[in-house]
């Protein structure tokens, strides 16, 4: 008798413990649906970096868009990872006047290294900084 209440036993705590972490689940995805990460952006549209290494040459390309007509600028910094953090080694920067601009640029590089570039747009009053990874 005592066998027989101890399996049921151990069946009613393995189920209890497969709904708690369904149920878990199921309410951490509907956090993460009703609060998404949104840009506050006013004059930005919206920013797309491409960073990629192929072979000797890093290709490093950005574009800005603004919702309306404004001055733009685009500074990219091409950064090489050194023992105490990156170190920028190339700049490139380009501006202009309208709703969307983009730069594109490539160097060689030391195939031994790791390197990020650092983006930072500037559309009207408002700067957006962000880093890019091959």
């Amino acid at each position: 008798m005592s066998n027989i209440i101890k399996k049921s036993l151990s069946v009613v705590l393995i189920l209890t413990m497969l709904f708690s972490a369904f149920a878990i689940n199921s309410s951490a995805a509907l956090v993460e649906e009703e609060y998404p990460l949104m840009p506050c952006w006013s004059v930005i549209s919206g920013v797309g970096t491409s960073f990629s290494i192929s072979g000797l040459v890093a290709t490093a390309s950005v574009s800005l868009s603004s919702k309306y007509s404004t001055s733009l600028y685009i500074k990219i910094e091409l950064q090489k990872e050194k023992s105490t953090g990156y170190e920028t080694i190339e700049t490139w920067t380009k501006s202009g006047t309208g709703t969307y601009l983009g730069l594109e640029e490539t160097r060689l590089i030391n195939i031994f290294a790791d390197y990020r570039i650092k983006v930072t747009c500037t559309a009207g009053g408002e700067t957006h900084v962000t880093y890019d990874y091959p």
